[in-house]
């Protein structure tokens, strides 16, 4: 999936960042940092509007929101039992001591630190605004109901036509429409502006959209 979700912004040159929600020990994101380096070094100036950054990679920032500390003490609506407070906790040193392991530049690595409802705030996203910040690929693997309705709420002004969005958990708890990620994905898409056109299945599921 990666692979070709990279094919996919490096040919329709869609310049940004590579945002995941749910990073435990970083093996999607050092997944897409490596495929970017292979692709940079690879095609270096024949990516047209895409230029190799210091580092090595297109993208150009990697952004990993995670609250560091596992589950949330408290779960609420559209959860499950198997999601257990402190479970799948990586902290933040172990997360950039793998990258490294893994032979990762952190040069272009931040770590937004906390659970969303707290994390995910008007002044982070005033900066990245004035920052030029844009998505070009968003990888949410959070699970929880609760937690996908608060990354969608903030991600929104993020998005660009042509951001590949990869939602990890879509099919999680049955497939059932109104329940966990499913449902959060549903009342995003009755609220925001942009429109989603199905990309690829990914695993049992998982799936990923076009914004359009």
């Amino acid at each position: 999936f990666y692979r070709n979700a990279m094919d996919f912004i490096i040919s329709g040159h869609i310049a940004g960042s590579y945002f995941e929600f749910g990073t435990h020990r970083a093996r999607t994101f050092t997944m897409v940092m490596g495929l970017d380096d292979f692709y940079s070094s690879n095609m270096g100036s024949t990516a047209g509007g895409l230029t190799p950054k210091s580092g090595g990679g297109f993208m150009d920032r990697y952004l990993a929101f995670d609250s560091f500390e596992g589950w949330p003490e408290v779960i609420g609506t559209h959860s499950d039992p198997q999601f257990k407070a402190g479970g799948a906790k990586t902290t933040p040193d172990s997360f950039l001591e793998l990258l490294r392991n893994y032979g990762q530049s952190t040069e272009r690595v931040e770590l937004i630190e906390g659970f969303y409802e707290k994390s995910l705030t008007k002044s982070l996203a005033a900066r990245f605004v004035n920052e030029n910040v844009k998505a070009s690929l968003v990888t949410i693997d959070c699970n929880l109901y609760e937690s996908y309705k608060s990354v969608f709420a903030w991600v929104d002004g993020f998005l660009q036509p042509g951001t590949v969005l990869y939602l990890d958990d879509l099919n999680t708890f049955k497939a059932q429409p109104d329940q966990g990620p499913k449902l959060a994905f549903k009342q995003y898409k009755e609220q925001t502006r942009w429109k989603f056109e199905p990309f690829l299945a990914v695993a049992s599921c998982g799936y990923s959209f076009i914004v359009c």
